[in-house]
C-alpha cells in the first residue's frame, strides 16, 4: 500500500511533465556518459529499448510537479471522486512547488467551476466499502500553500482527504 495523490475535474486536466526527469534507452544513457548496470549490457538485452533508465539532472529535481491523466478503470476502488477527468499528481512538497500547483489550479479554474485535490492511500477501499473521507471546501482566493501542505505533506495517513477548490467570484 502507498499514498496516491490525484486531481479530479469535470473539465480535462492539462498534463505537466517534470522537465528535469526523463527515461532513456541504454544506448542513450551510455551516450550521455551515464554508468549502467552490467545486466543491461548483456548481448541479449535490447540497448535501444525505450524507457529503461530513469534519469534526473539532479536528485532534488525528482520531486518537481508531474501531472498525468489516468483512467478510472486503472484503480477501480481507490478513486473517491465522481468527476470525469482524473490525473495523478506526483511531487514532493516544497513551498515553491505549492505555489506552482496553486497557479495550475487558478489556470484550470478559468475553464472549470471547481477542481478536487485528493490525498488517498491505495488499497483501503473495496467494492463494498469506502472509508469515510474528509472534505475541505476552499475558494481559490483563500487557497494557500499551508492548505496544500496540510493535505499533501503528512507523516501519517488516517483517511482519504480532499480539498475542493472553487472558482472565484
Amino acid at each position: 500500500m502507498s499514498v496516491f495523490t490525484y486531481i479530479a475535474s469535470d473539465y480535462p486536466l492539462k498534463e505537466v511533465e517534470n522537465p528535469h526527469v526523463k527515461t532513456l534507452s541504454v544506448n542513450q544513457a551510455l551516450e550521455m556518459g551515464i554508468e549502467v548496470a552490467d545486466f543491461l549490457l548483456e548481448p541479449s538485452f535490447d540497448r535501444d529499448k525505450p524507457n529503461v533508465i530513469l534519469w534526473a539532472d539532479d536528485d532534488k529535481n525528482f520531486g518537481e510537479i508531474s501531472i498525468r491523466a489516468f483512467s478510472r478503470d486503472d484503480l477501480l476502488y481507490d478513486i473517491y471522486s465522481k468527476k470525469k477527468y482524473l490525473a495523478q499528481l506526483e511531487w514532493e512538497y516544497t513551498e515553491c512547488r505549492a505555489k506552482k500547483l496553486i497557479e495550475y489550479i487558478k489556470d484550470h479554474l478559468n475553464e472549470a467551476d471547481e477542481i478536487e485535490l485528493w490525498n488517498t492511500w491505495l488499497g483501503i477501499a473495496t467494492k463494498k466499502l469506502k472509508p469515510k473521507t474528509k472534505m475541505h471546501h476552499i475558494p481559490i482566493e483563500q487557497l494557500t500553500c499551508l492548505d496544500i501542505e496540510k493535505l499533501f505533506n503528512k507523516d501519517s495517513f488516517d483517511f482519504p482527504e480532499c480539498i475542493i477548490v472553487t472558482k472565484g467570484k
